[in-house]
């Protein structure tokens, strides 16, 4: 049992640090890590049963994949409506984005909600090509026509996106005045 306890401290603090500085979802996985190592440190130095840290560390890592994961693959796999790409996107994005090619995932379940009209996921594309997000490649004459939709929607913030010199900087023309 003190090598679970042990491990469990020992995880929390590892974890805790790994959260503030990474990724907040991994600091479960850290914990199973961390209860499993105890358990084997306590089989080899004091001969301890290892079974207990064994069957600790695999609740934990079903805890994190029932949390983190599941959700957003189920979401993925379910999703039908725009609604309900978003949702899944959002989950994949982050959930289950540090994995298996989510990321790339999470885009395609956006760009299908927005080709199918839904608001929030117009400008989550829009600001996508804008910014470089999802594994793409900053291009601005690929987010133009999503901000124009967006736009054409009442989004206010596409609207903005448009008329913003520094994603669209203006071609200033000079004249034979300016020039004189």
């Amino acid at each position: 049992m003190k090598p679970i306890i042990i491990g469990l401290l020992l995880g929390c603090i590892l974890g805790f640090i790994a959260a503030c500085f990474w990724l907040y979802s991994f600091w479960l996985p850290i914990v199973a890590f961390c209860i499993l190592l105890c358990g084997i440190v306590g089989r080899l130095r004091f001969r301890i049963n290892i079974l207990p840290s064994i069957l600790a560390s695999l609740i934990v890592s079903l805890a994190y994949f029932g949390i983190f994961w599941a959700p957003a693959e189920i979401a993925s796999i379910t999703a039908n409506t725009p609604i309900e790409h978003a949702r899944a996107a959002s989950l994949l994005a982050t959930r289950g984005g540090h994995f298996f090619g989510a990321e790339e995932r999470a885009f395609q379940h956006y760009l299908q909600a927005a080709e199918s009209g839904y608001g929030p996921s117009i400008m989550v594309v829009a600001n996508a090509y804008l910014y470089g997000h999802y594994g793409l490649s900053r291009d601005t004459s690929e987010a133009r026509p999503w901000l124009e939709r967006g736009k054409a929607l009442g989004i206010e913030e596409a609207a903005k996106s448009l008329i913003s010199t520094y994603h669209f900087p203006k071609k200033i023309e000079r004249t034979n005045q300016d020039s004189q």
